[in-house]
């Protein structure tokens, strides 16, 4: 599937907007645009795909693209069935591209601003701490207009530009003007990973999807995403994992074997590699909290 082209109609007066999103799931299709975009999940959970980037996402996530980025946020299955029940909110604001790239680079006041921007071209995620300092200033945007909106919007960018931890999410390698070939390829490998991470998924399967030879295709995924195709595929069933032993009734055992692990011994050594400790204390901290 390529990245489809949005357009968004900032109005003749206004140079951004703020959109207060409550559905039932998100429903953006894989696109991109010329704005900016910062999103700001106030609840829902599913992965978030930006460039040749694809991690999970829950509430609490905030995260800043750049121009013409191919992007789009995908709620977990429950929230596609019928009658689940669930809702996914967000807020949203876009804003023009030549705020970024001809205005604020002109003010030497706003070189921290232009800065964060220019990162933004690969997609920002911040860290935890700072969205909970912010999250007064997102929600602030949604009840003003006009100077007032714009100041408010340029003093929480002011904000975000001081969080030395914040994330690059596509690769520095990442073609922003990739070829609608090129994009289709990437998606087509993250979607199935997405797909079938849970079963036992074979690198020369994955070349065949991507339509290349194994080692042409390992080399690309790793020029792609930073990571070997064993390191991201152990990095999707592990945020399973951490899902299920907060959700589910399942043992740990019964965890390892849901999110592909066939050898419990590995799925342990795993859990214990990105998290820091065991599946099971992980599980009993999560649950007293």
């Amino acid at each position: 599937m390529k990245a489809l082209f949005e357009k968004i109609e900032l109005g003749d007066h206004t140079s951004l907007r703020v959109i207060h999103l409550e559905l039932p799931y998100f429903e953006a299709p894989w696109h991109f645009h010329p704005e900016y975009e910062l999103t700001y999940i106030v609840r829902s959970h599913g992965k978030r795909f930006v460039g040749d980037h694809v991690e999970p996402f829950e509430a609490g996530d905030l995260v800043l693209l750049g121009p013409d980025l191919p992007h789009f946020w995908r709620n977990d299955d429950e929230y596609y069935q019928p009658d689940s029940g669930q809702i996914a909110e967000a807020i949203v604001i876009q804003f023009a591209k030549t705020l970024g790239e001809t205005l604020l680079p002109q003010l030497p006041e706003t070189r921290p601003l232009s800065a964060l921007l220019n990162r933004a071209r690969y997609g920002l995620r911040f860290s935890p701490q700072k969205v909970t300092g912010v999250k007064k200033a997102l929600e602030n945007l949604l009840h003003s207009d006009g100077l007032e909106r714009l100041l408010q919007l340029l003093a929480l960018l002011q904000q975000l530009a001081d969080d030395p931890t914040a994330m690059m999410l596509a690769s520095d390698n990442y073609e922003l003007k990739a070829s609608e070939a090129e994009t289709e390829r990437m998606k087509r490998v993250l979607d199935y990973m997405l797909a079938h991470f849970r079963e036992e998924i074979r690198v020369d399967a994955m070349a065949s999807v991507a339509g290349m030879a194994p080692a042409a295709f390992c080399r690309y995924f790793r020029k792609r995403t930073r990571k070997s195709f064993i390191e991201y595929l152990n990095e999707l069933r592990i945020s399973h994992a951490r899902k299920l032993l907060v959700q589910s009734d399942l043992s740990i055992s019964q965890i390892g074997f849901e999110c592909g692990f066939n050898n419990i011994s590995h799925f342990h050594r795993q859990f214990k590699l990105h998290n820091g400790t065991t599946p099971l204390k992980y599980q009993s901290l999560q649950h007293n909290k």
